[in-house]
């Protein structure tokens, strides 16, 4: 095995552990923060025992190798390794604005829910209701981290 596949699945094997580290942690924390973490520990309890044995643990970072591996040559190069990660970021930013704008809840958006929260922000952007946001309206960045309306 090369070296630069030993290190991808030890990076593959790191993340895991850090995840699993992070929803420990999480669940012990306030108002439920743990709940994020939830889809993953039961994605990854096979027999939905409601808890991961070392076989469900490491059968579920085998799947991330192999889902990391696009050509299947049972190598993950560096392309390979960066493609899964943008893919699955992709996947949480998409879960996410379905999750924000899918006002029916069915798990898909349309134009009209989409429609329906741009006009939300717009309203909220334009202070003075009048129709148009002008740049005395937009938010500011504080340098903090934080956006403040001006």
């Amino acid at each position: 095995m090369s070296k630069s596949t030993k290190l991808a699945i030890a990076f593959l094997a790191l993340a895991g552990t850090a995840g699993t580290s992070a929803l420990a942690a999480a669940q012990d924390g306030p108002r439920g923060q743990g709940m994020k973490m939830m889809p993953r520990l039961e994605r990854a309890d096979a027999d939905k025992s409601g808890d991961v044995t070392f076989d469900e643990f490491a059968a579920a970072m085998n799947q991330r190798f192999a889902n990391a591996d696009g050509n299947g040559d049972g190598k993950m190069t560096v392309a390979e390794i960066a493609d899964q990660i943008m893919r699955m970021r992709a996947e949480r930013a998409a879960q996410r604005m379905v999750e924000r704008f899918d006002a029916d809840g069915d798990g898909a958006l349309t134009s009209a829910e989409i429609e329906s929260r741009q006009k939300k922000l717009f309203a909220l952007l334009d202070r003075n209701d009048d129709g148009k946001i002008v740049k005395d309206e937009m938010p500011r960045h504080d340098g903090g981290g934080r956006w403040r309306m001006r």
